[in-house]
């Protein structure tokens, strides 16, 4: 009886991911009815806004200021961890 009810909890979760909802199409949705055909169905939508704290902003736009006005003290990520690989090699 418990195996019984185990098998009728489990079910498939999908999970479609699109980059703006413009990508929805009659053809996606006619697929999704195709898989699943006479199968109870949920959907959810769950719109994935970034969310900065406002202490983040404030640091981001901080920064950019500085690199605005201090171009030339820009480090290349490349070059700095080309540099840290060599001083590491030398220990």
């Amino acid at each position: 009886m418990r195996l019984f009810l185990l098998l009728n909890m489990c079910y498939m979760n999908t999970t479609f991911h699109f980059t703006s909802a413009q990508e929805i199409t009659p053809v996606i949705l006619d697929v999704i009815k195709s898989a699943y055909q006479e199968k109870p169905v949920s959907l959810s939508v769950r719109v994935e806004e970034p969310f900065l704290p406002e202490w983040q902003k404030i640091e981001v736009r901080r920064r950019d200021t500085i690199i605005e006005n201090n171009p030339v003290n820009l480090l290349d990520c490349d070059i700095t961890i080309d540099e840290l690989e060599r001083e590491l090699e030398t220990l």
